[in-house]
């Protein structure tokens, strides 16, 4: 099997900090129970914490509504990891074992690797069996031995794993409809302002990232919650708005359509007018 020294060094190195075996040179599960020779870690690896009793609520954003038995938190390659946890388990594997597997392909859907600490998954009790499910899975698989057939066997039960943890995200979001639906008012009132200002003009389409921010949340967040809320990506959601906005504008007069094709940031007048009748079926002139 192929890895790199600094892959070796890594999956060791968190390891060595619990005084745990490396059974496998890209993947580690760590018992967090165990005592930690240091606080954090910055490694190239994916990370996935599994914390059963997270103490501070608020920083991994529990809100009442949420389940309070676990929570996972997941960790993109060159970001921390905080080891200083009395609980838990952590699983780290490098984007190497994923090469040329499902996960591989796949890895790019699991968004919440780069959701922020406070957008954690709170899961049920039931929820956390299956995770463990699959967390002893592998763990058997690392205690059987390396062989022609682990890379596969690991990666597909770690795809596995974030397959769960993507329904479970989805449940997140349902149960967390009333507060999305607050976000979601807010993202309108600022995408609706940022077009009226002017700044779709001089500054382009408002990007999630920018939004994001002003809502507190990461942009992969922000994505992911409009797709379970609306069915729209961002970028589509914010061109209906823009749509609504031409449409509320044209209806008003006062503007001319060049002056309104300008103001929502379309670059001329007649990408405007293509554009209005692609989502409308009409012209501005004729829906006016």
């Amino acid at each position: 099997m192929h890895h790199t020294d600094d892959a070796t060094n890594y999956v060791c190195e968190c390891n060595r900090a619990f005084n745990a075996e490396t059974r496998h040179p890209l993947v580690g599960l760590i018992d967090m129970s165990a005592p930690c020779g240091r606080d954090r870690i910055r490694t190239d690896c994916y990370g996935i914490v599994l914390r059963h009793r997270a103490a501070d609520g608020a920083e991994y954003g529990r809100r009442p509504y949420d389940f309070s038995d676990g929570t996972m938190l997941f960790v993109m390659p060159q970001k921390e990891i905080d080891l200083a946890a009395d609980d838990g388990t952590l699983l780290i594997f490098h984007p190497a074992l994923a090469k040329c597997t499902p996960l591989g392909i796949r890895l790019k859907e699991y968004s919440f690797f780069k959701y922020r600490p406070d957008e954690s998954l709170h899961i049920s009790c039931c929820e956390e069996r299956v995770v463990r499910r699959c967390l002893g899975c592998l763990g058997d698989e690392l205690r059987s031995g390396v062989d022609e057939y682990s890379k596969t066997i690991i990666s597909n039960i770690i795809d596995l794993l974030l397959s769960y943890c993507r329904r479970f995200y989805g449940r997140q979001f349902i149960t967390r409809h009333d507060a999305n639906v607050d976000s979601i008012a807010r993202l309108d009132d600022m995408t609706d302002g940022y077009f009226l200002s002017g700044r779709a003009a001089a500054e382009g389409m408002p990007t999630a990232g920018r939004m994001a921010r002003r809502l507190g949340m990461s942009a992969e967040y922000l994505n992911d919650m409009l797709k379970s809320e609306t069915g729209k990506t961002f970028g589509e959601y914010v061109q209906l708005r823009r749509m609504r906005k031409a449409k509320e504008l044209l209806l008003a007069g006062g503007m001319t359509t060049a002056g309104i094709a300008e103001l929502l940031g379309f670059c001329t007048e007649s990408l405007f007018a293509t554009v209005f009748k692609k989502a409308t079926g009409c012209t501005p002139e004729e829906y006016r």
